[in-house]
């Protein structure tokens, strides 16, 4: 299992340069990749693109970037633009985003995602691929070339936790990406669903990456606390809900790996062990000492890198 870093789960990553600042401190410290989440702070993606101007090793990957932001072919188009710079580096996440933000934040109308992912992927892959589409779905249509003159692969990874997604995902794309999403729940849901769709079709294994609250702390009281300050509102979301309600647990808080450092490289294990090919390890702080407190997670992380 590869371990990296998430970002943006807690709130803003930061200020457009702070973030860029955080992609070079982790190829510095050797984690595999970072992965951001594509919400509402600065853009992703055109990050990631000037970030891959100051690194030349670290993996970078959107987790995820919502795909009703953006037409298909817009998304493609900005794809290529970004693995241009990161030279095969890149990896795109993407995922429908959930009804309540679509409807009541977007005001437009979360329809068929499943549809919707799978045509999308169509257009975007064919796109990425090929320089040119003409695909007409029954939600999205495109009929356009690129003069994109070098094209580079993009590994596409969907927010799929569904079996209906995970399907997709197994089928056409290159693994998942989950969040609010537990050992177990990966052991006896997540990897053997994606893994068989995949299988079905003649293709490889697929990726799965699981983005996890991660502290190291000797206060789990406080880490408790603290978790459910950050990430309760989580547990509002249907699909994040229903993973919740997989694992047999009531708080979002509880998704969070807490202990001291014995403690949470055991619960890391436990993650390798379910079929997770990837962490991605969001440090939050507990207590005072803000820096301290994730100084000594970031600490356990990197002593942890090629043991699992």
């Amino acid at each position: 299992m590869r371990i990296g870093l998430f970002i943006g789960g807690i709130g803003s990553a930061g200020s457009l340069q702070s973030q860029i600042k955080q992609i070079m401190e982790a190829e510095k410290d050797g984690f595999h990749s970072l992965w951001a989440a594509h919400i509402m702070d600065v853009d992703i993606m055109s990050m990631m693109c000037l970030a891959a101007e100051k690194t030349s090793r670290i993996e970078m990957g959107t987790a995820v970037t919502p795909t009703f932001l953006r037409h298909p072919v817009a998304m493609a188009q900005q794809a290529l633009t970004v693995q241009s710079m990161a030279g095969g580096r890149f990896t795109l996440g993407l995922g429908v985003s959930h009804k309540p933000v679509v409807e009541d934040r977007l005001g437009m109308e979360f329809h068929r995602p499943v549809r919707h992912m799978k045509e999308y992927l169509d257009i975007v892959r064919t796109l990425s691929r090929d320089g040119m589409v003409d695909y007409k779905g029954q939600i999205f249509s495109a009929n356009t070339q690129f003069t994109i003159a070098n094209r580079s692969h993009i590994p596409v990874l969907l927010a799929a936790l569904g079996p209906r997604m995970l399907k997709t995902a197994g089928e056409t794309a290159d693994g998942t990406i989950t969040w609010m999403t537990g050992a177990q729940t990966l052991k006896n849901h997540i990897a053997p669903t994606i893994n068989r769709a995949a299988e079905a079709v003649g293709r490889d294994k697929p990726r799965v990456v699981a983005a996890v609250p991660v502290t190291v702390t000797d206060d789990r009281p406080a880490a408790f606390r603290q978790a459910n300050e950050y990430f309760g509102r989580y547990g509002q979301l249907p699909s994040y809900r229903a993973m919740l309600e997989r694992e047999g647990v009531e708080s979002p808080a509880e998704m969070a790996l807490v202990g001291d450092e014995e403690e949470v490289a055991e619960q890391l294990r436990t993650y390798a062990e379910a079929g997770v090919t990837d962490m991605a390890a969001q440090i939050y702080p507990v207590g005072s000492d803000v820096d301290e407190s994730i100084a000594r997670t970031r600490n356990l992380l990197c002593s942890l890198i090629g043991q699992f």
